[in-house]
């Protein structure tokens, strides 16, 4: 499964994001709403992509506020994992669905 240049919709309740591959190293993402409210923060970030099995990837990278992001996401069931460590060293994580948009 090829993830570059497509677009995903990522959703964790009342939060939702929307992805896009620009290449296997860079990755576009704009965070629609969280909790409900429309916030529309967009940013691009380096990446570390690594496929663990067909339609299951790792792919890992650091915001420009300084959060350590790591997701488990998983193409072939709709589901991602997401990990991320705060500035302050707050370890945060949701459970969620992906699909292709």
């Amino acid at each position: 499964m090829d993830i570059i240049g497509n677009d995903y919709q990522l959703q964790f309740g009342n939060t939702r994001a929307i992805l896009h591959y620009e290449s296997e190293s860079i990755l576009h993402f704009l965070i629609k709403e969280i909790d409900g409210v429309e916030v529309n923060n967009s940013e691009t970030v380096e990446v570390k992509l690594t496929q663990l099995r067909s339609q299951l990837f790792l792919v890992t990278w650091k915001d420009k506020n300084g959060n350590t992001v790591s997701q488990v996401q998983d193409y072939e069931f709709g589901i991602v994992y997401s990990n991320w460590t705060t500035p302050e060293g707050e370890l945060k994580s949701l459970k969620g669905t992906i699909s292709k948009i």
